[in-house]
């Protein structure tokens, strides 16, 4: 579970033995309130 102190949001990330989806990932990252470019840049 991850909390964005800046949205204020929860989000559950499940924990997979293997690559997640593309659509996964992006659900992940949208409910996360942040873009791709931001989520990339955190990496």
């Amino acid at each position: 579970m991850l909390f964005n102190h800046r949205t204020r949001r929860t989000t559950v990330v499940p924990v997979h033995a293997r690559d997640l989806p593309m659509r996964t990932l992006r659900a992940i990252i949208k409910q996360s309130g942040l873009t791709v470019d931001e989520f990339l840049a955190l990496l």
